[in-house]
């Protein structure tokens, strides 16, 4: 009969392993893990019955305090009644009603319009036309000439650079060798000479000439002459001359 019991025991633990090993369950609990306890102590605080010094500041440096606007908080102050602060007033309250206008929207768009306008104009003064209205005059007796009606087939080149160099206006005497230049360059057909082109695109189209170095020098000189106002005396324009005549032979 104990045969019986104790086999019936080892099949019901045996079968109880089995049914823990496939559900999960941990076959052996798990204790709690006692907590180390703080057994530090709090210390009161030492009696200090020292005497307390109250320290005031004086009356002066409050007064300084009381009157200093950063320290005046949550307060208004009206602008003052002088004319400059009226100015300011006035001024930044415009300042704020722009900003919070409709204009305010397009004021990218003015300021772009604004900074073309000005490059436009720079363009304009860098262009060569206002070298010829803007060039100032040769210390020298002044011969008339008008630059702005200028045809180089048309100019009579010869008598217009000796009365030039007569009357010792050696910068005009420039002016008019380096415009026989391009009626030489032209009529060789090296250049499409046109009055409102630049110095530069004749320089371009010789890009396959091998006359090209020779003559960007030349325009080199001249533009220092002409519109940088150079001064050139008698001693330097001889040798300019004799590069002009060279250069057209």
């Amino acid at each position: 009969m104990k045969v019986i019991i104790n086999r019936t025991a080892k099949n019901r633990l045996a079968g109880f392993l089995l049914l823990a090993t496939l559900t999960g369950f941990p076959a052996v609990a798990q204790l709690p893990i006692p907590q180390a306890k703080d057994t530090a102590q709090a210390q009161p605080a030492p009696d200090d019955r020292s005497s307390i010094r109250v320290r005031k500041p004086s009356t002066a440096k409050l007064n300084d305090y009381r009157n200093d606007r950063d320290y005046q908080y949550g307060q208004d102050f009206k602008p003052g009644n002088n004319l400059w602060s009226k100015f300011w007033s006035w001024f930044w309250q415009k300042v704020g009603e722009f900003l919070t206008s409709k204009s305010y929207q397009n004021f990218w768009q003015y300021v772009f319009l604004a900074a073309a306008a000005g490059l436009v104009v720079w363009l304009i003064i860098k262009a060569e036309i206002m070298g010829f209205i803007f060039s100032k005059k040769s210390q020298g007796a002044a011969l008339a000439y008008e630059t702005l009606t200028e045809n180089i087939h048309e100019i009579d080149f010869e008598q217009q650079i000796n009365a030039a160099i007569d009357q010792r206006n050696y910068r005009l005497a420039v002016r008019l060798l380096y415009l026989q230049t391009l009626k030489h360059l032209s009529n060789h057909n090296l250049i499409d000479w046109k009055p409102n082109k630049t110095n530069r695109s004749y320089v371009y189209e010789l890009a396959q000439s091998p006359l090209q170095p020779a003559f960007e020098t030349l325009t080199t000189q001249f533009e220092y002459i002409w519109y940088g106002d150079f001064p050139i005396t008698e001693e330097r324009f001889k040798p300019l001359q004799e590069s002009f005549v060279r250069f057209n032979r």
